[in-house]
């Protein structure tokens, strides 16, 4: 730090308001006894017992201090508070001097871990929660202990975090998708062109009239308002009122007073097409502009904070440069890495350019360094069109998920969250067979944390994969107690079986493309119409021999994830099919476990299987 302070105690750090209103009381960590103030709001320090002043403390403040320097306010807000939570923890538990002895330092963070792991054992807290946690005391010990930290930090296991929320259905992102695409370009065009209300959104097979009202927006999924009829787009007459009323079981109103009111709704109605910059009217373009927000989202895969950092100048340079087709951001999690996002000059752009129409219309005028902004909530009829500020991507998604389930979104689709949306993009690029390396470099993470945390399949890969598989594996059950009964006549022995129909390979039906059926290599045999297995010494030996070998490559291949693609199924198929013979009988069982015997532990395996793995180990594949 620049400034040298000779009482870091007295020392507060004030963020940014939209941040943290409240300075945080950094001096008192000095002090092992602290309270609460009683009023969340007061905006005094810390209470603290002055005689627990720890004067060895001070070192620790000043560290904090330097460590905070180059990070975004919210990123400090998360330090301090996690570093808080330790301090508290280990000045409740004894542990004061774990800030400037090793030995404690060990104790504390041993026990500190112990503690989280206690509270994620009884579902307090989740792993990822708890990892943070353990993420802020670590983060203290290496600020108070730089030299001897990865000694104290062996004292306790590491906690892994949740892999994060699953994957979201292909069906419910297409159809968010669709929605917000209608939403932004449909009630876009609406306000840019100044039609007249009601609004109407085309989505799919379906359609919403949007009324200029809180509860205007009449849909599927939503009933109508009894002013209104959103089949002929106008407000409802007397005896439509009356009769929708008694539909639904209300009593019919006084004819004189609901008249009044549709008289009061039409007038307003004709006012609101009169206006065009009425409150309603700038409500329908602030949806517009969050749905265009979803769907880019969606397009580049960015991160909520990425996202917000995109700049209007460098839109403006996308939209009239016919080679720039990349928004850049700074990742902060990642030291400040420069990101860029490619938005995709068939899909992106012309979106884009729709967008900024409606941007210019919103901001009338008034000037935002940003491409995104906050939109002020014009239900309250106050502090608008003014009040553009920075944007919080995250909560942006969220109100907007609101603001649509139940009238334009079915309200059984779950919300669909930046994160969900990034590993939508991952897993759609991981379908097109895309490498790992270049959708890690799409998404400007690394490759280790897209195949940890954004690689899992959806809901339908899943139940399509696990369908694919039971159905091979039910066919393999078939095939064994139909076929072992007997030495069928005509079938030929194998290096895996026997085969009724050499050199003419079938595949089973909906198996897919696990192992390439090829009669020279016999690895796909399993996988072949034509495959036999006897309960017999004979074939039994022969699919052990062949289990033995691929688990030998699976294990020692340098190319592991290849390997496991090729051989962790047929491997289980195997497994599956041991498994199918030993339920025929004790005898069967017997002799199973015989075998296993003979390959597993003495390595005794068929001649065809010893000169493949002969081969093996003359392309240097060690066993």
């Amino acid at each position: 730090m620049a400034q040298q302070f000779s009482e870091p105690e007295r020392l507060r750090l004030q963020l940014s308001a939209k941040v943290k209103k409240k300075p945080l009381d950094v001096g008192s960590f000095v002090y092992s006894l602290r309270r609460k103030n009683e009023n969340a709001k007061d905006n005094r320090g810390t209470p603290v017992v002055i005689s627990s002043f720890v004067e060895n403390r001070r070192e620790l403040v000043v560290r904090l201090l330097e460590s905070f320097i180059g990070l975004r306010d919210a990123s400090v807000l998360q330090f301090f508070s996690n570093a808080e939570r330790f301090i508290d923890w280990a000045d409740t538990n004894g542990y004061k001097e774990a800030f400037f002895s090793e030995m404690y330092a060990q104790q504390a963070y041993r026990d500190y871990t112990a503690y989280l792991n206690h509270q994620i054992a009884h579902s307090i807290w989740k792993p990822t929660t708890a990892s943070q946690f353990q993420g802020g005391a670590v983060r203290l010990i290496e600020l108070c202990f730089p030299d001897s930290y990865h000694h104290i930090l062996s004292g306790a296991v590491k906690i892994i975090p949740d892999r994060g929320s699953a994957s979201a259905s292909n069906i419910h992102v297409e159809l968010y998708r669709d929605v917000c695409l209608a939403i932004a370009l449909q009630c876009g065009d609406f306000v840019l062109a100044n039609k007249p209300y009601p609004c109407v959104v085309s989505i799919r097979d379906y359609e919403v009239v949007v009324f200029p009202s809180f509860h205007g927006a009449v849909g599927p999924f939503k009933v109508s308002p009894l002013s209104y009829n959103a089949a002929e787009r106008r407000i409802a007459t007397v005896e439509e009122y009356i009769s929708a009323g008694v539909k639904r079981g209300s009593k019919p109103g006084v004819r004189s007073s609901v008249a009044f009111d549709l008289a009061r709704a039409r007038t307003y109605l004709d006012s609101s097409n009169e206006d065009n910059r009425h409150w309603h009217r700038l409500h329908v373009a602030y949806l517009a502009a969050r749905a265009y927000t979803c769907l880019f989202l969606l397009i580049t895969g960015a991160t909520p904070t990425e996202l917000a950092q995109f700049s209007y100048e460098d839109a403006q340079e996308v939209e009239k440069s016919p080679l720039k087709k990349e928004l850049s951001a700074v990742k902060f999690r990642a030291g400040g890495k420069s990101t860029t996002y490619n938005i995709g000059r068939n899909t992106g752009l012309p979106l884009l350019k729709e967008y900024l129409k409606l941007r210019e219309w919103i901001l009338n005028g008034t000037t935002h360094e940003r491409l995104f902004f906050t939109c002020p909530d014009v239900t309250q009829r106050k502090n608008f069109p003014t009040g553009f500020a920075e944007v919080s991507v995250t909560q942006a998604v969220t109100k907007f998920y609101h603001s649509i389930k139940g009238v334009f979104l079915d309200p059984n689709v779950p919300i669909i969250s930046a994160r969900k949306m990034r590993k939508h993009k991952s897993n759609g690029m991981h379908s097109a067979r895309i490498s790992p390396s270049t959708i890690a470099v799409s998404l400007n993470h690394t490759e280790v944390v897209n195949l940890s945390t954004y690689a899992d399949a959806t809901p339908e890969q899943q139940d399509a994969e696990f369908g694919q598989f039971w159905q091979s594996m039910r066919h393999a059950a078939h095939v064994i107690r139909e076929r072992s009964q007997d030495h069928s006549d005509g079938a030929i022995g194998t290096a895996a079986g026997h085969c009724d129909g050499f050199n003419h390979p079938t595949p089973v039906a909906g198996v897919g493309e696990f192992v390439e059926l090829n009669c020279r290599t016999q690895y796909g045999c399993l996988y072949c119409e034509h495959y036999i297995c006897h309960s017999d010494e004979e074939d039994l030996h022969k699919l052990l021999s062949l289990q033995y070998v691929i688990n030998s490559v699976r294990k020692t291949v340098p190319d592991v994830a290849h390997a496991e693609a090729l051989y962790k199924d047929l491997s289980i198929r195997i497994e599956f099919i041991i498994e199918a013979l030993c339920k025929r009988s004790d005898s069967t069982r017997q002799t199973v476990e015989a075998v296993k015997i003979k390959v597993f532990e003495y390595g005794e395996i068929t001649a065809f299987w010893e000169s493949r793995l002969s081969r093996y180990e003359r392309l240097g594949v060690t066993f």
